[in-house]
C-alpha cells in the first residue's frame, strides 16, 4: 500500500513539474476527447442541438453562461460539457476549466460503472491546469481533492485539500473536506481536528453535516472530537423576560437547549438559538396569567401592560361606550423606557356592531358580557388611525367552544 501511495505521489510531483506547455499539450487531447464521450450519453441529436445555440448565442452569452444553468438544474454531465466547451475556446480560462473537472468528476460519481476512467484523467488534467494558471484560487485546489478522491490517489487528496483549507480556512466546505481526506489517509486525530473546525464555523452547513454522516459513525476520534466540541448554550435566563409568560418561556428554553445539545453532541443539526422575546399582543380579551404584565378590563375601558426585564414598559389602552349592538372607541399605544422615557403612537378609534346579539334563538349573557367590554364576539369593525388608513373586518373573538379566536 505504501509503494501505491509513493507512486501514486511522484507521479503527482512530475505532472505538477511538467512545464505548462506539456500539461497544456496533453489536455488539449484528453479535454475533446472527454467531450466525445460525453456527448455520447445525450439524447440522440442533444449534442448537435447544444452546438448549434452556441454558434447562435450574442456576444455576451458563453458556453459556461449556459453551463451554470444547467450546474443549477443538476444536469451535471451537460453543464461538464459547456464548461468544456468554453476550455477549448479558450485554454486560458482557469474557472471553465475548473467548473468542467467538478462537473465531470460528479458525472463520473453518478454512475462510475458506465462512465469511462479516461473522464477522471481529463478532469485532473484539467483541475492542474487550472491551478497552474491561478494557485491561489482555493476551490481549484478543492476540485483537484475530489477528483484525486474518486481516482484512489489518497496522498494528492490530501495535499489539494489541506491547501484549500489554507488558502480559504473560514469556508467550512474544504475544512469539511479536509477531514475527509485525512480519514481516508489513515490519520483519524487530524481528521477529528479539521472536523471540528469547520463545525466551529457552520455546525448545520450541508457539507459539513455530509462529511461528518460519512466518517462519523466509523470514526471514534471524529465522534468523540464532536461531543466534547458540543456545549450549547441559549443563555435562557438572561434572554427570557422576567414575567409570567417570561417565566413559562425559559422552561420551553431549557428544555429546547437540552434537546439541541443532545442533537450536537450526535452529529445532527441543531438550533444554535432559542427566540424568547414577547410582543404586546394585538386585539382580543387578554386571559391574565397567559401574557406578561397584566390586563384591567371594566365596561368601556380595558387596559393591557406588557413589562419585560429591563424595565421598558408598553400598555395599550382602549376607552369606549356600547348602545345595543353599536359601539365606538379610541385607542392608544403607549411606551415606557429607563432611557427614552415615555412615547405614545397608534393613535386611533372606531367602531364596532356586534353582529351576534342573541345565539341559538334566545338571549345571551356571554355576547352581552363580551359586548359590554367593548369585544363583542363576532362584529364588524371599522377603525381609523392617526396616519389616515381605514380598515375594515369582521372579527370573531371568544366563542365559548374556544375554536376561533383572533
Amino acid at each position: 500500500m505504501q509503494r501505491i501511495r509513493l507512486k501514486t505521489l511522484f507521479t503527482t510531483l512530475a505532472i505538477a513539474t511538467l512545464p505548462m506547455a506539456a500539461t497544456a499539450q496533453s489536455l488539449s487531447d484528453s479535454l475533446p476527447t472527454a467531450l466525445d464521450t460525453l456527448s455520447e450519453t445525450f439524447a440522440p441529436g442533444d449534442a448537435q442541438g447544444f452546438s448549434a445555440l452556441l454558434e447562435q448565442r450574442n456576444d455576451d452569452q458563453t458556453a459556461a453562461t449556459i453551463g451554470h444553468l444547467l450546474f443549477m438544474k443538476r444536469h451535471f454531465d451537460k453543464a461538464a460539457w459547456f464548461f468544456g466547451t468554453d476550455a477549448v475556446a479558450d485554454p486560458a480560462d482557469a474557472v471553465s476549466l475548473n467548473n468542467f473537472a467538478a462537473m465531470l468528476v460528479e458525472t463520473y460519481l453518478d454512475a462510475p460503472d458506465n462512465s469511462p476512467e479516461q473522464w477522471l484523467d481529463a478532469a485532473g488534467l484539467a483541475a492542474r491546469e487550472a491551478i497552474a494558471l491561478a494557485p491561489e484560487t482555493a476551490a481549484f485546489h478543492n476540485t483537484l481533492a475530489n477528483v484525486a478522491r474518486a481516482q484512489g490517489e489518497i496522498e494528492t487528496m490530501v495535499t489539494a485539500a489541506r491547501r484549500a483549507a489554507e488558502l480559504a480556512p473560514q469556508e467550512p466546505l474544504y475544512l469539511s473536506n479536509l477531514a475527509r481526506a485525512l480519514d481516508a489517509a489513515g490519520q483519524p486525530d487530524a481528521a477529528a481536528t479539521a472536523m471540528a473546525e469547520a463545525r466551529a464555523l457552520s455546525a448545520n452547513a450541508p457539507s459539513v453535516r455530509a462529511a461528518l454522516a460519512q466518517i462519523g459513525a466509523s470514526s471514534p476520534a471524529v465522534a468523540q472530537q464532536v461531543a466534547s466540541q458540543c456545549n450549547v448554550d441559549f443563555r435562557c435566563q438572561e434572554i427570557c423576560p422576567k414575567s409570567i409568560i417570561g417565566g413559562i418561556q425559559s422552561v420551553t428554553c431549557e428544555m429546547e437547549n437540552a434537546s439541541a445539545q443532545m442533537d450536537c453532541e450526535a452529529g445532527k443539526p441543531y438550533p444554535t438559538a432559542f427566540d424568547c422575546s414577547e410582543d404586546l399582543p394585538d386585539y382580543g380579551i387578554l386571559i391574565p396569567g397567559l401574557n406578561s404584565g397584566f390586563s384591567l378590563a371594566v365596561p368601556g375601558f380595558s387596559a393591557h401592560v406588557v413589562v419585560d426585564g429591563e424595565g421598558n414598559v408598553d400598555v395599550r389602552v382602549e376607552a369606549g361606550a356600547s348602545i345595543g349592538p353599536l359601539g365606538g372607541y379610541l385607542r392608544a399605544d403607549g411606551h415606557y423606557s429607563p432611557s427614552n422615557g415615555a412615547s405614545f403612537d397608534n393613535l386611533g378609534g372606531g367602531t364596532r356592531l356586534n353582529i351576534l346579539p342573541n345565539f341559538a334563538g334566545r338571549n345571551s349573557d356571554w355576547a352581552k358580557w363580551f359586548s359590554d367590554y367593548g369585544m363583542p364576539p363576532a362584529h364588524m369593525e371599522t377603525e381609523i388611525m392617526d396616519d389616515g388608513s381605514v380598515t375594515t373586518a369582521v372579527e370573531i373573538n371568544n366563542l365559548p367552544a374556544a375554536i376561533l379566536s383572533q
